[in-house]
């Protein structure tokens, strides 16, 4: 018989699929792997190489469902069908799903309740078995899950830490079809946990997560921006203005009359501030001083009315500061100067090819991400724009035939870009071509991206997904759901439960803390008051009977 090579083709797969080299799920909403279309054999785009070189794949050479690498950590050690607590909560039912225990990892897929349902291709919920805290065991009603007592016996719980509140650990409750399954699922994962802490392969998570304030302070619950001054004092910026919180002697200052902040841009090279404030969302500037308490002009930006978002850097190898808002389809660009007032001169206009959803400044370009594309523009001079995705490469070609939200863009190098789009990042040179063969997967339908040098932060609705964007690698998973950036690093994070709090992601592998984390309580009685001598100024503590008590804040 005369035995051909593959024919493989790039596949966007629409259910959880493994890859028959490696046995590690391909994860990712599109283009997650490659098929043969002769034998159907599939696999990870980097497992090509790697794979039977005969096709079809001979017998002996084909792996089993599950072959796990307890080296590496690669592969799947096992999966099946079990029940996992609605969204709206346990007391509302059970949700069907997919559990596959591949990569050290416990991957939870949600399912229809028809027999015949395919799981999603989108990941619900991902616990990382290197987690410090894991942990797995059957359900005691000592537990109080509020479960039936008839399905106890079916169940057991997963346990993990930064599921909910930051220091918190907590369980996920899971439902077996039958108790020898559960048994077999508790089996399975307790020997894994084994292997994994013998094989010496580590936790490899890079933030841990800190309350960054109390949560009783009533300017958190609406917060919609943040930033942080210096590690002692975070700015607030909410429907009632902009706040300097002082987290160490719990002092409050109101920074001008500015209601209703949407994005503050720190800019430390210029030494002041600018924000995006009001319903008719203009660009305002001040000096960095204001957020001292000091009194100060707001120098207002009258054409940037309407504007949606905000970035600063330096030009001419630092010697001026350039600050560009975006409005709609435009951009304006400025050069910003302060000596006892600041004043500020427009030098360049731009005009986008649609609406701007992204934009940054990389060595004197303002980079600018919209619908399906990236555009670098010059600051400097005049030219046209460098494209990002160059027209005239084919493999890049079905970004622009399936129309995606642009979420940011890195400069990993002065030759090399990550583009992040909705549904997939993809990297590429100066030019503009393909620099890499592989691209980056997202495990869900990402909301955000941020970005602190190596790591992105990937948010979606149920979990932030940590990558190191040098070696590509997913390195960590923090499945807090319900949670928003509120910085462009990601370090000042909104949790939107039932307790709303501000979250801090402390990079473990810096050297000092950005922000001392104060001793957070739950003393109801605590407020914010008013200091006499001063209506901008307030103290976060329970009244003693002096003071203004503050309302509606």
């Amino acid at each position: 018989m005369l035995h051909k090579t593959h024919r493989f083709f790039l596949t966007s797969f629409i259910v959880p699929t493994k890859c028959h080299q490696c046995t590690s799920l391909m994860v990712g909403l599109i283009r997650q792997g490659c098929t043969c279309e002769a034998c159907g054999f599939s696999c990870h785009i980097t497992c090509v190489e790697k794979a039977p070189k005969t096709c079809p794949v001979p017998f002996h050479q084909k792996k089993g469902a599950f072959c796990l690498d307890s080296q590496k950590g690669m592969g799947t050690a096992y999966e099946g069908h079990v029940w996992i607590p609605k969204k709206a909560g346990m007391k509302k039912g059970w949700q069907r799903a997919l559990a596959v225990v591949c990569d050290f990892k416990l991957f939870l897929y949600d399912m229809d309740e028809e027999e015949d349902s395919k799981p999603n291709v989108v990941v619900s919920q991902v616990i990382d078995m290197r987690d410090g805290a894991f942990s797995v065991s059957s359900v005691w009603p000592s537990d109080f899950i509020p479960a039936r007592r008839k399905e106890m016996p079916r169940m057991f719980k997963v346990t993990a830490s930064q599921l909910s509140a930051p220091s918190n650990r907590y369980s996920i409750p899971i439902l077996a079809d039958s108790e020898n399954e559960k048994s077999e699922w508790v089996s399975v994962l307790s020997e894994l946990h084994k292997i994994l802490r013998k094989s010496h392969s580590g936790d490899r998570s890079v933030y841990v997560l800190k309350e960054a304030y109390d949560n009783n302070l009533p300017l958190i619950k609406t917060t919609q921006t943040a930033a942080i001054i210096d590690h002692k004092r975070i700015a607030l910026g909410n429907e009632e203005g902009l706040f300097v919180v002082h987290v160490t002697i719990d002092e409050i200052i109101r920074i001008g009359y500015m209601k209703k902040i949407h994005q503050i841009e720190l800019i430390p090279h210029g030494q002041m501030v600018a924000v995006i404030s009001g319903r008719s969302h203009h660009e305002q500037l001040f000096p960095m001083s204001a957020l001292d308490g000091r009194k100060t002009d707001i120098h207002k930006l009258a054409e940037t009315k309407g504007c949606q978002t905000v970035t600063s850097g330096t030009v001419c190898q630092g010697a001026h500061t350039c600050l560009c808002v975006a409005r709609k389809s435009q951009i304006f660009c400025y050069k910003l100067f302060q000596s006892k007032k600041i004043s500020h001169r427009k030098f360049k206009e731009l005009q986008i090819p649609t609406n701007v959803q992204w934009m940054g400044i990389f060595s004197a370009q303002v980079c600018v991400g919209f619908q399906s594309g990236f555009l670098r523009y010059p600051l400097r001079r005049e030219g046209i724009p460098y494209r990002m995705l160059h027209s005239h490469e084919p493999t890049l070609s079905f970004i622009a035939h399936q129309p995606v939200d642009a979420l940011c863009a890195i400069e990993i190098s002065s030759i090399e870009y990550l583009l992040c789009f909705k549904s997939i990042g993809i990297y590429t040179d100066s030019r503009g071509l393909r620099s890499r063969p592989a691209e980056l997967m997202w495990p869900a339908t990402p909301s955000y991206c941020c970005y602190n040098a190596p790591y992105l932060s990937v948010y979606s609705e149920n979990a932030v997904d940590i990558i190191d964007v040098n070696s590509m690698e997913w390195i960590q998973t923090i499945p807090l759901k319900k949670v928003q950036p509120l910085n462009s690093e990601g370090f000042l994070n909104i949790l939107l439960l039932e307790t709303i709090r501000l979250i801090y992601f402390k990079n473990k592998k810096t050297n000092g803390d950005e922000l001392v984390f104060p001793e957070t309580s739950d003393n109801q009685q605590k407020q914010m008051v008013r200091h006499h001598s001063s209506k901008h100024r307030y103290s976060f503590r329970v009244p003693r009977g002096k003071g203004i008590l503050v309302k509606g804040l």
